[in-house]
Protein backbone atom coordinates (compact mmCIF):
# COMPACT_ATOMS: atom_id res chain seq x y z
CA UNK A 1 0.00 0.00 0.00
CA UNK A 2 1.33 3.45 -0.88
CA UNK A 3 0.37 7.09 -0.69
CA UNK A 4 1.14 9.99 -3.00
CA UNK A 5 2.10 13.42 -1.69
CA UNK A 6 1.92 16.55 -3.83
CA UNK A 7 3.47 19.94 -3.05
CA UNK A 8 2.12 22.79 -5.17
CA UNK A 9 4.38 25.82 -5.21
CA UNK A 10 4.22 29.17 -6.93
CA UNK A 11 6.54 27.98 -9.71
CA UNK A 12 6.56 24.16 -9.59
CA UNK A 13 4.54 21.12 -8.59
CA UNK A 14 6.50 18.32 -6.88
CA UNK A 15 4.90 14.93 -6.27
CA UNK A 16 6.16 11.66 -4.82
CA UNK A 17 5.02 8.09 -4.41
CA UNK A 18 5.89 7.14 -0.84
CA UNK A 19 6.63 3.68 0.48
CA UNK A 20 7.25 2.31 3.99
CA UNK A 21 8.39 4.93 6.53
CA UNK A 22 7.49 7.57 3.92
CA UNK A 23 10.57 6.87 1.83
CA UNK A 24 10.35 8.33 -1.67
CA UNK A 25 9.94 5.56 -4.23
CA UNK A 26 9.49 7.80 -7.24
CA UNK A 27 9.05 11.53 -7.75
CA UNK A 28 8.14 13.94 -10.53
CA UNK A 29 8.19 17.71 -10.99
CA UNK A 30 6.50 20.07 -13.43
CA UNK A 31 5.93 23.83 -13.75
CA UNK A 32 2.88 25.21 -11.96
CA UNK A 33 0.31 26.37 -14.55
CA UNK A 34 -1.56 29.64 -14.30
CA UNK A 35 -4.05 29.38 -11.49
CA UNK A 36 -7.51 28.00 -10.84
CA UNK A 37 -8.65 24.64 -12.17
CA UNK A 38 -5.55 24.32 -14.37
CA UNK A 39 -3.59 23.67 -11.16
CA UNK A 40 -6.10 20.97 -10.18
CA UNK A 41 -5.76 19.37 -13.62
CA UNK A 42 -1.96 19.39 -13.35
CA UNK A 43 -2.05 17.77 -9.90
CA UNK A 44 -4.36 15.04 -11.17
CA UNK A 45 -2.01 14.46 -14.09
CA UNK A 46 1.12 13.98 -11.96
CA UNK A 47 -0.74 11.77 -9.48
CA UNK A 48 -2.03 9.51 -12.25
CA UNK A 49 1.46 9.18 -13.73
CA UNK A 50 2.90 8.12 -10.38
CA UNK A 51 0.06 5.72 -9.64
CA UNK A 52 0.48 3.97 -12.98
CA UNK A 53 4.07 3.12 -12.10
CA UNK A 54 3.37 2.01 -8.53
CA UNK A 55 4.13 -1.61 -7.61
CA UNK A 56 1.46 -1.56 -4.88
CA UNK A 57 -2.01 -0.02 -4.92
CA UNK A 58 -2.28 3.65 -4.02
CA UNK A 59 -4.64 4.21 -1.09
CA UNK A 60 -4.75 7.98 -0.64
CA UNK A 61 -3.42 11.29 -1.94
CA UNK A 62 -2.34 14.36 0.02
CA UNK A 63 -1.96 17.79 -1.56
CA UNK A 64 -0.30 20.89 -0.14
CA UNK A 65 -1.29 24.26 -1.60
CA UNK A 66 0.28 27.70 -1.06
CA UNK A 67 -2.99 29.02 0.33
CA UNK A 68 -5.16 29.23 3.39
CA UNK A 69 -7.45 26.21 3.38
CA UNK A 70 -10.37 24.98 5.42
CA UNK A 71 -9.00 21.50 6.06
CA UNK A 72 -12.47 20.20 6.97
CA UNK A 73 -14.06 21.20 3.65
CA UNK A 74 -11.03 21.38 1.36
CA UNK A 75 -12.03 24.86 0.18
CA UNK A 76 -9.27 27.38 -0.55
CA UNK A 77 -9.57 30.63 1.37
CA UNK A 78 -6.90 32.91 -0.07
CA UNK A 79 -3.97 32.13 -2.34
CA UNK A 80 -1.32 34.74 -3.04
CA UNK A 81 0.43 32.83 -5.80
CA UNK A 82 -1.93 30.43 -7.61
CA UNK A 83 -5.23 32.26 -8.19
CA UNK A 84 -7.26 29.54 -6.48
CA UNK A 85 -9.26 31.73 -4.08
CA UNK A 86 -12.59 30.09 -3.17
CA UNK A 87 -11.83 26.94 -5.15
CA UNK A 88 -13.35 23.68 -3.86
CA UNK A 89 -9.94 22.05 -4.25
CA UNK A 90 -10.56 18.70 -2.57
CA UNK A 91 -13.90 18.15 -4.30
CA UNK A 92 -12.41 18.95 -7.71
CA UNK A 93 -9.42 16.70 -7.11
CA UNK A 94 -11.59 13.78 -6.03
CA UNK A 95 -13.64 14.21 -9.21
CA UNK A 96 -10.45 13.67 -11.21
CA UNK A 97 -8.99 10.66 -9.42
CA UNK A 98 -10.28 7.46 -7.77
CA UNK A 99 -8.65 7.94 -4.35
CA UNK A 100 -9.58 9.92 -1.23
CA UNK A 101 -7.76 13.26 -1.12
CA UNK A 102 -6.62 15.35 1.84
CA UNK A 103 -5.76 19.01 1.22
CA UNK A 104 -3.90 21.42 3.49
CA UNK A 105 -1.66 24.46 3.49
CA UNK A 106 1.87 23.73 2.24
CA UNK A 107 3.52 25.28 5.31
CA UNK A 108 1.44 23.04 7.57
CA UNK A 109 2.59 19.99 5.65
CA UNK A 110 6.25 20.97 5.75
CA UNK A 111 5.85 21.34 9.52
CA UNK A 112 4.22 17.91 9.69
CA UNK A 113 7.15 16.33 7.83
CA UNK A 114 9.75 18.04 10.02
CA UNK A 115 7.85 16.98 13.14
CA UNK A 116 7.38 13.35 12.17
CA UNK A 117 10.75 12.78 10.46
CA UNK A 118 13.02 15.83 10.62
CA UNK A 119 14.40 18.63 12.78
CA UNK A 120 11.37 18.80 15.11
CA UNK A 121 11.10 15.05 15.68
CA UNK A 122 10.61 14.18 19.33
CA UNK A 123 9.28 17.63 20.28
CA UNK A 124 5.70 18.34 21.30
CA UNK A 125 5.67 21.99 20.24
CA UNK A 126 7.42 23.50 17.22
CA UNK A 127 7.36 26.52 14.93
CA UNK A 128 8.36 26.09 11.28
CA UNK A 129 9.02 28.81 8.72
CA UNK A 130 9.62 28.01 5.06
CA UNK A 131 11.41 30.83 3.28
CA UNK A 132 11.09 30.84 -0.49
CA UNK A 133 9.31 33.12 -2.98
CA UNK A 134 7.13 34.00 -0.01
CA UNK A 135 7.17 32.74 3.58
CA UNK A 136 4.99 29.89 4.76
CA UNK A 137 4.58 28.60 8.26
CA UNK A 138 3.34 25.75 10.37
CA UNK A 139 2.70 25.23 14.07
CA UNK A 140 2.84 21.97 15.98
CA UNK A 141 1.13 22.24 19.36
CA UNK A 142 0.89 19.18 21.58
CA UNK A 143 2.16 17.03 18.72
CA UNK A 144 -0.61 18.12 16.32
CA UNK A 145 -0.97 20.77 13.64
CA UNK A 146 -2.61 23.98 14.85
CA UNK A 147 -4.90 25.25 12.08
CA UNK A 148 -7.16 27.72 13.87
CA UNK A 149 -10.94 27.87 14.07
CA UNK A 150 -11.51 27.75 10.30
CA UNK A 151 -8.31 26.09 9.12
CA UNK A 152 -6.89 29.45 8.08
CA UNK A 153 -4.32 29.92 10.85
CA UNK A 154 -0.53 29.74 11.03
CA UNK A 155 0.05 32.28 8.25
CA UNK A 156 3.32 33.15 9.94
CA UNK A 157 4.75 34.91 6.90
CA UNK A 158 2.12 37.61 7.32
CA UNK A 159 3.09 38.64 10.83
CA UNK A 160 4.06 42.31 10.65
CA UNK A 161 7.60 43.14 11.76
CA UNK A 162 7.86 46.66 10.27
CA UNK A 163 4.60 48.58 10.32
CA UNK A 164 5.70 51.13 7.71
CA UNK A 165 7.56 48.58 5.60
CA UNK A 166 7.04 47.62 1.96
CA UNK A 167 3.62 46.45 0.74
CA UNK A 168 3.15 42.71 0.90
CA UNK A 169 2.73 40.41 -2.10
CA UNK A 170 -0.40 39.18 -3.83
CA UNK A 171 -3.69 39.87 -2.10
CA UNK A 172 -2.22 40.57 1.34
CA UNK A 173 -3.34 44.10 2.26
CA UNK A 174 -0.59 44.67 4.80
CA UNK A 175 2.80 46.38 4.90
CA UNK A 176 5.99 45.15 6.53
CA UNK A 177 5.06 41.48 6.87
CA UNK A 178 8.08 39.29 7.54
CA UNK A 179 7.50 37.99 3.99
CA UNK A 180 8.30 41.48 2.69
CA UNK A 181 11.54 41.64 4.68
CA UNK A 182 13.34 38.30 4.26
CA UNK A 183 11.75 36.16 1.54
CA UNK A 184 13.47 35.32 -1.72
CA UNK A 185 11.36 38.02 -3.40
CA UNK A 186 12.36 40.68 -0.88
CA UNK A 187 16.02 39.68 -1.04
CA UNK A 188 15.97 40.05 -4.82
CA UNK A 189 14.35 43.47 -4.41
CA UNK A 190 16.98 44.65 -1.92
CA UNK A 191 19.88 43.24 -3.92
CA UNK A 192 18.69 45.03 -7.06
CA UNK A 193 18.03 48.27 -5.19
CA UNK A 194 21.61 48.23 -3.90
CA UNK A 195 22.94 47.41 -7.37
CA UNK A 196 21.13 50.39 -8.90
CA UNK A 197 22.36 52.71 -6.13
CA UNK A 198 25.98 51.46 -6.29
CA UNK A 199 27.11 51.25 -9.93
CA UNK A 200 30.65 50.04 -9.22
CA UNK A 201 29.63 47.08 -7.06
CA UNK A 202 29.76 43.40 -7.90
CA UNK A 203 25.99 43.32 -7.44
CA UNK A 204 25.64 46.04 -10.07
CA UNK A 205 27.73 43.94 -12.46
CA UNK A 206 25.36 40.99 -12.00
CA UNK A 207 22.36 43.26 -12.51
CA UNK A 208 23.88 44.62 -15.72
CA UNK A 209 24.17 41.03 -16.96
CA UNK A 210 20.49 40.49 -16.18
CA UNK A 211 21.12 37.65 -13.75
CA UNK A 212 20.82 39.18 -10.28
CA UNK A 213 18.35 37.44 -8.00
CA UNK A 214 18.39 35.92 -4.51
CA UNK A 215 20.31 32.84 -5.71
CA UNK A 216 23.09 34.67 -7.55
CA UNK A 217 23.21 37.18 -4.70
CA UNK A 218 23.72 34.29 -2.30
CA UNK A 219 26.52 32.91 -4.46
CA UNK A 220 28.22 36.30 -4.28
CA UNK A 221 27.74 36.47 -0.51
CA UNK A 222 29.30 33.02 -0.13
CA UNK A 223 32.30 34.29 -2.06
CA UNK A 224 32.69 36.98 0.59
CA UNK A 225 31.27 40.05 -1.15
CA UNK A 226 30.65 42.42 1.75
CA UNK A 227 27.63 44.13 0.16
CA UNK A 228 25.81 40.88 -0.54
CA UNK A 229 26.68 39.56 2.93
CA UNK A 230 25.25 42.70 4.55
CA UNK A 231 21.94 42.35 2.67
CA UNK A 232 21.51 38.72 3.74
CA UNK A 233 22.42 39.60 7.31
CA UNK A 234 19.83 42.39 7.37
CA UNK A 235 17.19 39.93 6.14
CA UNK A 236 18.31 37.56 8.89
CA UNK A 237 17.79 40.23 11.52
CA UNK A 238 14.19 40.76 10.37
CA UNK A 239 13.67 37.02 10.52
CA UNK A 240 14.94 37.11 14.11
CA UNK A 241 12.41 39.82 14.99
CA UNK A 242 9.61 37.54 13.79
CA UNK A 243 11.02 34.48 15.57
CA UNK A 244 11.14 36.39 18.86
CA UNK A 245 7.42 37.13 18.54
CA UNK A 246 6.60 33.52 17.69
CA UNK A 247 8.52 32.15 20.66
CA UNK A 248 6.95 34.71 23.01
CA UNK A 249 3.48 33.65 21.84
CA UNK A 250 3.85 29.86 21.47
CA UNK A 251 6.80 28.94 23.73
CA UNK A 252 7.93 26.15 21.36
CA UNK A 253 10.54 23.50 22.01
CA UNK A 254 12.25 24.27 18.69
CA UNK A 255 12.07 26.76 15.80
CA UNK A 256 12.82 25.25 12.38
CA UNK A 257 13.76 27.28 9.30
CA UNK A 258 13.35 25.65 5.88
CA UNK A 259 12.62 26.58 2.28
CA UNK A 260 14.96 27.44 -0.57
CA UNK A 261 16.31 30.65 0.96
CA UNK A 262 17.41 28.73 4.07
CA UNK A 263 20.26 27.46 1.86
CA UNK A 264 21.95 30.70 2.96
CA UNK A 265 22.66 28.89 6.22
CA UNK A 266 24.41 30.93 8.87
CA UNK A 267 24.50 34.02 6.63
CA UNK A 268 20.79 34.22 7.43
CA UNK A 269 20.39 32.10 10.56
CA UNK A 270 23.30 33.61 12.48
CA UNK A 271 21.87 37.16 12.53
CA UNK A 272 18.36 35.73 13.04
CA UNK A 273 19.51 33.77 16.07
CA UNK A 274 21.28 36.81 17.55
CA UNK A 275 18.25 39.09 17.05
CA UNK A 276 15.86 36.47 18.41
CA UNK A 277 17.95 35.95 21.55
CA UNK A 278 18.16 39.72 22.04
CA UNK A 279 14.42 40.28 21.74
CA UNK A 280 12.63 37.22 23.13
CA UNK A 281 11.48 37.03 26.72
CA UNK A 282 13.96 35.03 28.85
CA UNK A 283 11.64 32.05 29.46
CA UNK A 284 10.96 31.55 25.75
CA UNK A 285 14.40 32.16 24.23
CA UNK A 286 15.52 28.67 25.22
CA UNK A 287 14.11 27.16 22.00
CA UNK A 288 16.94 26.44 19.53
CA UNK A 289 16.70 28.00 16.07
CA UNK A 290 17.76 25.28 13.64
CA UNK A 291 17.80 24.48 9.93
CA UNK A 292 15.20 22.10 8.54
CA UNK A 293 16.32 18.58 7.65
CA UNK A 294 13.79 17.51 5.03
CA UNK A 295 14.94 19.93 2.35
CA UNK A 296 12.87 20.32 -0.81
CA UNK A 297 11.07 17.04 -0.04
CA UNK A 298 9.30 18.39 3.05
CA UNK A 299 6.10 19.52 1.36
CA UNK A 300 5.39 16.37 -0.63
CA UNK A 301 6.44 14.04 2.19
CA UNK A 302 4.26 16.00 4.60
CA UNK A 303 1.36 15.72 2.15
CA UNK A 304 1.85 11.96 2.05
CA UNK A 305 1.92 11.78 5.84
CA UNK A 306 -1.32 13.80 5.98
CA UNK A 307 -2.98 11.39 3.54
CA UNK A 308 -1.79 8.32 5.44
CA UNK A 309 -2.79 9.62 8.86
CA UNK A 310 -6.12 11.14 7.85
CA UNK A 311 -7.42 8.89 5.11
CA UNK A 312 -5.57 5.60 4.60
Amino acid sequence: MGVIGVDVGGTKIAAALLGPDYAIVQSVRMPTPDGGTSVVDAVAQVVQSLAEGAADPVTAVGVGLPATIDAATGIVGASNHTGMDGLHARELLEERMPWPVAVDNDGNLAALAEHRLGAARGHRDAVLLTIGTGIGGGLIVGGQLLRGGHGQGAELGHVVVKGDGPPCQGNCPNHGCVETMCSGTSLARDLRAFAHATPGSALAALEAEGCLDSRTGLDLAREGDADAVAIFQEAGRWLGVAVASFTNIFDPDVVVIGGGVSAAGELLLGPARHEYQRRALPPTRRAPLVAAQMGNDAGMVGAGILAAEALA
